[in-house]
């Protein structure tokens, strides 16, 4: 019987939804980066000129042969020397954020308080929808101040809402393996164990 009541737990647990969704978030920066590009400054190119030129009328005592080294010298500065500069550009940087939305069922919200409160597990997107509607900060993690918030929540609602609130309990062989308001939670849990070969019956109220 233990291990019907753990399956049918998990089972809860594994069927619980969100009513938030998840959208893509981007954002656009600005990076900079090194670039190297080719060409000498105007002195490297002055520089190879002369050298060019000379060498030129070294090798040759002729200045037309000074005015080609001039310019092939000018063309092998501009050719091999390079600079680095630094360059901007764009980068864009997109994240699935999960956007809570509020819980409208009063039952179901009243359910999960209790199920935070009392320490059981839910999900991270879950906490942060509970969060969002009971006005606290929605980070998903279930700390003081929404143990707090949630505890007003519940004492504000009065012993007649919990009295006036149906509670659905699935039985199998005579034994209650779980209770809960919310009717089609337990059908869940009972059309698994009927897959299962395991026989069940849903009660209202069960005194």
């Amino acid at each position: 019987m233990k291990l019907l009541v753990t399956a049918a737990a998990t089972l809860l647990i594994a069927t619980q939804a969100f009513a938030g969704s998840y959208e893509a978030r981007c954002t656009t920066e600005t990076v900079a980066y090194q670039d190297a590009v080719k060409g000498g400054s105007p002195e490297e190119l002055l520089g190879g000129a002369i050298i060019g030129g000379l060498l030129g009328k070294a090798a040759t005592n002729d200045n037309g042969a000074a005015a080609i080294g001039a310019i092939i010298g000018g063309a092998i500065a501009n050719e091999s020397a390079s600079k680095t500069v630094t360059r901007y550009r764009d980068v864009e940087t997109c994240t699935n954020v999960f956007v809570p939305d509020r819980i409208t069922n009063a039952a179901e919200l009243e359910s999960i308080l209790i199920d935070l409160n009392a320490g059981r597990s839910v999900s991270r997107e879950q906490i942060m929808d509970v969060q969002y509607t009971i006005g606290v900060a929605y980070d998903g993690s279930w700390g003081p101040m929404s143990r707090r918030t949630a505890e007003k929540y519940l004492a504000d609602l009065g012993p007649e809402v919990i009295e006036n609130s149906p509670l659905f309990s699935l039985v199998v062989n005579g034994v209650v393996i779980v209770s809960s308001s919310e009717v089609s939670a337990i059908d869940e849990i009972k059309s698994a164990l009927a897959n299962a070969g395991v026989a069940s019956q849903i009660f209202v109220d069960l005194q």
